[in-house]
């Protein structure tokens, strides 16, 4: 007997036994080649099928976790959800709805197994390529997303997590992940978008970042501008002033006014700032947060109140606002002046409750008053008098320029920064000066529009006055650098403290009053405002690129710079 002969092949789909050319045994040979890819192609699909179904197979609570993470369904009504508690049964829920990501990844991986499979002319790569179970998983943990995506993507982001997005990713891969959120927490509920029919101007002057992905701008690198913007909490896309450091996109801001002799004190500014804006005329609606930028301006429209004017007033607050600066609100608001209340959002113990990072109580609020009143924040005075980068940090406004340059995120943009620095008007010998000046001119125009994002008529952006928004206060910040703080996080906006201490008298307020986050910044639903005051928004939170597609096809690449 030949050796071999009462022997069957190991794969008796792929491979036959055949004689050998010496005539003396049978061995192994490959079917032709047309089956053996038939064969490989029909496993391949039955291991991708069991595969995926085993590890990210729909589970039969895809709608029950879509409900708990919207905020629909009550603790007492989650039990078929993994999870004790609000925050566990929002893990599982959360890593339940990333399944289709999941599975999508396996998609696009056996796809791409399937052409080189057809491709290949060697049987036994074609077999090894139609069973690699362990690449076909790796698919999903190392798919198109890159290691930083997967860490941020790991675990329930909250809302401050989601607006650092762009910080933590860039702007191609914290478009993606943006977009996935969207998805997972239902806050996109259009499907349809009509057509722009207007003419958009040739240049923004705010953009949300991942409108650099949308315009086409691959493979976006953060520049040096976007970097000194990080450091100063910008949430959109920062933009120079100066003109000296180009941005990724074509954005437009209002030029930095020449200070020349210049020598108006801050109260006087103030004063001459709120007669003004009685001299319009007109209803007026004052944003008060009981911070230090909205309280000068309303102490200013106290003291300058032509009389019988003062019922034209209306303070916007909310019980923030009161519990920020009790003494004010009762010595000074209260029964005296007309109030509107700002709602106040209290999240419930017995749900989960998802942060909307494209509204807010108060800028829906004022987008309703801009409709009949003349609105008035305190926007700009963090520009006037700083940085939100330093104010809360002691160990910043003690440390030298050449160290805080030292970081590692800044040295490989020092030559950019120099230059940023060398048109600075003042001597910046600190970096309490250093960063007023980056906030000044990199952060001025997304302040001037983050207040205004849940705007949908852009007529009504003529009602809007930002308090510190005139040539007056840009050139009183620039001639008074040593009047906005000294060597303490109670120093900063020392003046202004000092402004509404004449007024108040209240020294606690000058001598201790912190700054604080009132605004509680969120992007809004547009993803950009052009210079034409058109609002550029798609469906409920322009990130669905269909949806921008349907409305704006390609005009949006215009803006890449």
């Amino acid at each position: 007997m030949i050796p071999g002969s009462n022997q069957s092949p190991s794969d008796i789909e792929t491979k036959d036994m055949a004689l050998n050319e010496a005539g003396d045994q049978f061995t192994e040979v490959w079917k032709p080649l047309a089956e053996v890819r038939a064969i490989a192609l029909s496993r391949h699909a039955e291991m991708c099928d069991r595969t995926k179904e085993w590890h990210y197979g729909t589970s039969g609570i895809e709608t029950e976790c879509r409900e708990w993470l919207e905020g629909q369904r009550l603790l007492s009504d989650a039990s078929m959800i993994a999870g004790d508690t609000v925050e566990e049964k929002a893990e599982t829920a959360f890593s339940e709805l990333r399944k289709p990501d999941h599975r999508k990844a396996l998609d696009d991986h056996r796809d791409k197994t399937v052409e080189a499979i057809n491709n290949a002319t060697d049987p036994a790569a074609i077999m090894a390529l139609s069973e690699d179970q362990r690449s076909y998983l790796d698919a999903v943990i190392t798919p198109s997303d890159c290691e930083e995506c997967l860490d941020f993507m790991a675990q329930v982001p909250n809302g401050a997590s989601i607006r650092r997005v762009f910080d933590a990713l860039g702007a191609n891969c914290g478009a993606d992940s943006l977009r996935k959120l969207v998805s997972i927490f239902g806050q996109e509920g259009k499907t349809a978008e009509t057509e722009f029919t207007g003419t958009l101007a040739d240049t923004l002057q705010l953009a949300r970042p991942d409108m650099i992905d949308v315009a086409g701008i691959e493979d976006h690198k953060p520049t040096a501008l976007e970097k000194i913007g990080h450091q100063i909490h910008c949430l959109w896309v920062p933009n120079d002033r100066t003109g000296t450091l180009r941005p990724p996109l074509k954005l437009a801001a209002p030029a930095i006014p020449s200070v020349g002799s210049f020598d108006e004190k801050f109260p006087d500014v103030s004063d001459a700032r709120a007669a003004s804006l009685w001299a319009e005329n007109k209803p007026m609606s004052l944003f008060w947060s009981g911070g230090i930028d909205s309280t000068v301006a309303l102490v200013a429209l106290l003291k300058t109140v032509p009389d019988g004017r003062l019922s034209d007033l209306t303070v916007h607050l909310s019980a923030a606002s009161i519990e920020e600066y009790p003494e004010f609100y009762t010595d000074h608001i209260d029964g005296k002046i007309t109030t509107a209340t700002i709602p106040s959002s209290v999240n419930p113990t017995d749900r989960f409750t998802p942060e909307d990072i494209f509204s807010s109580k108060a800028t829906n609020e004022i987008a309703k008053a801009l409709k009949t009143n003349i609105v008035i924040t305190g926007e700009l005075g963090d520009q006037i008098f700083g940085s939100a980068g330093f104010a809360n940090n002691p160990d910043k406004i003690g440390s030298t320029v050449e160290d805080y340059l030292a970081n590692e995120s800044l040295t490989s943009v020092r030559d950019e920064i120099d230059a940023l620095m060398a048109t600075c008007p003042i001597p910046a010998n600190s970096v309490t000066t250093m960063m007023w000046w980056w906030n000044f001119t990199v952060k001025w125009s997304e302040v001037r529009f983050r207040s205004l994002t849940a705007v949908d008529d852009s007529a009504d952006f003529a009602n809007v006055r930002h308090f510190f928004d005139t040539d007056d206060f840009q050139k009183w910040s620039i001639a008074n650098d040593d009047l906005k703080i000294k060597d303490t996080i109670q120093s900063y906006k020392w003046t202004a403290k000092d402004y509404i201490h004449d007024f108040a008298g209240d020294d606690d307020y000058r001598d201790k009053k912190l700054k604080v986050g009132s605004l509680r910044v969120r992007w809004g639903a547009p993803i950009g405002i052009d210079s034409n005051n058109h609002i550029i928004k798609a469906g409920d939170t322009s990130t669905s690129e269909a949806l921008l597609q349907q409305r704006y096809s390609n005009k949006l690449q215009t803006f890449v710079a």
